[in-house]
């Protein structure tokens, strides 16, 4: 697997991890969960600045979906 982590590094993060409470686990994959909503949230803005309610929430569709995805539930053609 290519990596651009050291193994020290791994090994420090994998320590961390494994002295989490379950509960601790699932806050830290929460607010992953959310900061990568923000930051495609935040690209989508970029890309289509024009896009607004109905067309912008579409676009964040297309993009954690796929276009077919989107489109189905949009109703827009194939």
């Amino acid at each position: 697997m290519l990596t651009d982590t050291t193994l020290e590094a791994q090994r420090v993060y994998e320590t961390a991890i494994a002295r989490m409470t379950p509960a601790e686990r699932v806050s830290v994959l929460l607010e992953m969960i959310s900061v990568t909503e923000d930051l495609m949230r935040a690209g989508i803005r970029l890309r289509f600045p024009e896009a607004k309610g109905d067309e912008f929430e579409y676009q964040v569709l297309r993009a954690k979906y796929g276009p077919e995805i989107a489109k189905r539930v949009y109703g827009r053609p194939a």
